[in-house]
């Protein structure tokens, strides 16, 4: 009995479900573009549910006005770019923010193209 009961046990297999792999960090010598790369960051990870027009929020990441509002409200800096609220204040493992980046290669996306110069491309 022992001896069956091991052998169906030996010929068990298991499947195991790997997670997919999160995004990519970006390879530092590839340009960031503001509207392929760094917008849709914002609406997939639910920050338009409050930075919208008319939302509680001043600040609007939606895909037509983010660019617009981050240079009004001063939210990154070229000179410093580790500095950048918009890249500190959401950050995944550091940020204080209530909801955060998805995955630290998409903080490295908002930072690679703030230290690009944060263009509107």
């Amino acid at each position: 009995m022992i001896v069956l009961f091991v052998s169906l046990l030996a010929s068990c297999e298991y499947d195991f479900v790997k997670p997919e792999p999160g995004p990519e960090p970006p390879d530092p010598t590839d340009t960031i573009s503001f509207s392929i790369q760094v917008a849709p960051i914002w609406g997939s990870d639910n920050c338009t549910n409050c930075h919208k027009s008319g939302g509680i929020s001043s600040l609007d990441l939606t895909a037509a006005n983010a660019y617009n509002s981050l240079t009004t409200k001063g939210m990154y800096n070229t000179a410093s770019p580790e500095t950048s609220k918009i890249y500190t204040y959401p950050h995944p493992v550091s940020g204080s923010h209530n909801s955060k980046y998805s995955s630290e290669a998409e903080a490295q996306i908002i930072l690679q193209w703030i230290t690009q110069g944060a263009k509107n491309n």
